[in-house]
């Protein structure tokens, strides 16, 4: 009977938490989750190379806004394209990137941080080698993921988070 109780308590734990996936494709990443319960407007996936913590309201980088199709429903997953990120809390706005891109991807906003266009970036990584700051990353295994549902009042509300 000693036995029994962790495991029982071990099955209701993995069926009550949901986590997300992550697979890597020629033309992308793959970040899938399970069905949720809930009434959202829109999901938000970030990510992020420290764990979620719940008291940064500003935790991750938004990798994708995803909203439902015309009966309401949510897909299971989203494909982030084959292209480098930057994170803003990291970047210096120092225009090294900017001036190494060979396709002309990458540009600064208004802030000076830099934003590079998923579309005509070739992945090459020559902008992530010259940063200094290692501000500039390729969604990958190792990163944490997390999936938040909107409403109207535009509060995110937690609803999966991968598990490393």
């Amino acid at each position: 009977m000693k036995t029994l109780i962790p495991v029982v308590i071990l099955v209701l734990v993995s069926t009550l938490t949901a986590s997300l996936t992550f697979s890597q494709e020629e033309s992308g990443s793959v970040i899938q989750w399970d069905t949720f319960e809930g009434s959202y407007d829109s999901l938000v996936l970030r990510c992020s190379d420290t764990a979620y913590d719940s008291e940064d309201t500003d935790w991750g980088i938004v990798l994708a806004t995803v909203y439902p199709d015309s009966t309401g429903e949510f897909p299971t997953s989203v494909q982030i394209p084959a292209a480098f990120i930057v994170d803003p809390d990291k970047c210096i706005t120092c225009g090294l990137c900017v001036n190494q891109c060979p396709t002309g991807a990458i540009t600064q906003d208004e802030d000076g941080i830099a934003v590079i266009d998923p579309d005509l970036c070739m992945a090459c990584g020559i902008c992530a080698n010259v940063c200094p700051v290692d501000a500039i990353f390729v969604p990958s295994t190792g990163l944490y993921y997390v999936l938040f549902g909107l409403n109207e009042e535009i509060s995110e509300e937690l609803i999966q988070e991968s598990v490393e």
